[in-house]
């Protein structure tokens, strides 16, 4: 018997209440550029120590009916990110000889940006090249955008996902924001 007696009361203030990343799912910026938060699907971290698996050996080992894109995080690190449910036990059970399996999917927040400046406001705040020629989809990077870690994905050609930590999200938002209120031109 515990020692500390549980009240329904108090039970019903431990309820895990779901809540939204932010209030406005879908705006406008003020250059034109279209911010969507992406609420559905599942983000999976997959975790190994670095040289030990690659691509390859992850897809061989997952179901390759699963409508998921496996992008690169950091060495021995994937993020397998889907806009579906996908069942995190199985994929776990299949990577299990070589990889850990963690799910993600509430912890962080997935954002599409998309219009004709979103590369120049993305550059204004990240060291990384983002004019490459040509495009090539699915480039993938973790960098820093101000102060917020974020791992981002060009999707199309003028659209790129980013994926932060929750807690951060509201400030990343305002700090995109701001940069496409003053997007910076050429001179």
């Amino acid at each position: 018997m515990s020692e500390f007696p549980t009240s329904p009361d108090r039970l019903r203030s431990m309820d895990i209440e779901r809540r939204l990343p932010l209030a406005e799912l879908a705006r406008i910026l003020g250059d034109g550029t279209r911010l969507n938060v992406l609420t559905e699907g599942t983000l999976l971290l997959l975790l190994s120590r670095p040289g030990c698996v690659d691509k390859d050996w992850i897809g061989q080992h997952l179901d390759a009916r699963s409508p998921a894109d496996l992008r690169a995080f950091s060495p021995g690190q994937w993020l397998l990110v889907s806009d579906h449910l996908l069942d995190h036990a199985a994929i776990a059970e299949a990577l299990r000889e070589g990889m850990d399996v963690v799910d993600q999917s509430h912890g962080r927040v997935r954002l599409e940006l998309e219009g004709r400046n979103v590369q120049t406001v993305l550059a204004q705040a990240t060291g990384l090249d983002l004019h490459g020629a040509p495009v090539a989809l699915e480039r993938s990077a973790t960098t820093m955008i101000g102060h917020i870690g974020v791992h981002l994905t060009q999707t199309g050609a003028d659209v790129f996902e980013l994926i932060v930590m929750r807690s951060l999200v509201e400030s990343l938002v305002e700090e995109i924001a701001l940069m496409c209120r003053h997007p910076a031109g050429p001179a």
